[in-house]
């Protein structure tokens, strides 16, 4: 059996028969539709997946909460070999999705490259700012005590360079963003 690789063209003929058949009108957005979707969903705030890979080939991802700032996510971690692989390989990925069905299937994946904060950096205490509504969720859940930052906690902030989007329900599917 001969191994063929989808075209864009063929993939796209692809969704639009399939949106078809689902009685969904297919969309094609601009790219500040795009940018206003992409934030949409990830302002729900659901877990993602951060792929990373090291100097030794071998991939790692981790379920991990984030925050975002427009289309630039936050992610505040105690570590892992996750810091070692951005460390000697910058470039990572980002996957989150919902919905079981083919209708209902929302979701993003990110291309981008990571950058490392330590407590000491304007930059970290940025990210802390943004992560404020969750850590007084915490201290709510904890009693109200005050929550200390362990000691080697760091702050990965993912500049994206390509994402590619779908949201099903709304006809969007294989939508492709590139950062400028």
């Amino acid at each position: 059996m001969e191994d063929h690789e989808l075209t864009e063209e063929e993939r796209d003929q692809m969704l639009d028969q399939a949106f078809k058949k689902m009685n969904i009108k297919r969309r094609h957005l601009s790219r500040q539709e795009l940018e206003k979707e992409i934030i949409n969903y990830l302002s729900k705030k659901k877990p993602c997946s951060l792929a990373t890979c090291g100097m030794d080939g071998v991939p790692r991802i981790s379920v991990v909460d984030y925050i975002n700032e427009g289309l630039t996510i936050y992610i505040f971690s105690e570590g892992g070999e996750k810091f070692k692989n951005i460390k000697e390989n910058n470039k990572v990925a980002i996957g989150m999705g919902t919905g079981s069905k083919a209708a209902k299937t929302r979701g993003v994946n990110i291309w981008g490259i990571a950058e490392v904060f330590t407590k000491d950096t304007p930059e970290f205490a940025h990210g802390m700012k943004l992560f404020s509504p969750i850590l007084k969720d915490m201290q709510q859940a904890i009693g109200g005590a005050p929550i200390e930052v362990p000691k080697g906690m760091r702050m990965i902030r993912v500049t994206p360079t390509k994402m590619v989007y779908c949201h099903n329900s709304k006809g969007i599917s294989n939508a492709h963003w590139k950062a400028e």
